[in-house]
């Protein structure tokens, strides 16, 4: 097994890509993401040239996102670590993200604004990572407060990024199940309700 293997073993690499999401204001959050390239041992680079071990890239990446639909409304990025100081010339692609939905194809657009020779690679990762975060972050801020169920799943706004998300969110699996008999329920205890 591969985890037994690199037990003992010292590690060359790691990529660390952290992502965190703050509540802002009229149901907007503001949704950060960090990434961090380390290496651990010597290198030599493409043209020969020796690479202590140390970072290699922390890029992090701000976005205010807004619900209805959802949505970046504003991104700016930094790099305070890169291997060029000409990597941060492609910050200028961050601004292009505003008005971008979170919404399937998210990525795809993403990699037609700054992937390639566009812009810069992990950048593009990064801001591709957080697409999930940008989903759960706004779903956490606004369940901080109790919904009302509506008559039926189609009415459910959130239900275009979670119907076949996944397995357990696959149009007849276990998430759309318990939905499906909790919005019954609540309509059972509606019409009791209003017979009172």
């Amino acid at each position: 097994m591969l985890a037994e293997f690199i037990k003992d073993l010292s590690r060359i690499h790691t990529r660390d890509i952290s992502m965190t999401t703050f509540p802002y204001e009229n149901g907007q959050v503001i949704v950060t993401g960090e990434l961090t390239d380390t290496r651990y041992v010597k290198i030599f680079d493409i043209t020969g040239h020796v690479k202590e071990p140390g970072t290699i890239h922390h890029i992090r990446l701000f976005c205010r996102v807004a619900p209805d639909p959802l949505r970046i409304i504003e991104a700016q990025a930094d790099m305070p670590t890169i291997p060029m100081a000409d990597c941060r010339t492609t910050l200028d692609r961050v601004p292009m993200l505003e008005g971008l939905e979170i919404k399937p194809g998210f990525t795809r657009k993403v990699a037609e604004i700054m992937g390639g020779t566009r812009g810069c690679t992990h950048l593009c990762t990064l801001t591709k990572a957080m697409a999930q975060e940008m989903v759960h972050g706004w779903l956490t801020e606004k369940r901080r407060k109790p919904m009302v169920l509506p008559e039926n799943i189609e009415d459910i706004k959130e239900s275009g990024f979670l119907v076949d998300s996944c397995r357990m969110w696959e149009k007849d699996g276990p998430k759309i199940q318990a939905l499906a008999q909790a919005i019954q329920e609540a309509s059972r205890n509606r019409k009791k309700t209003r017979k009172f």
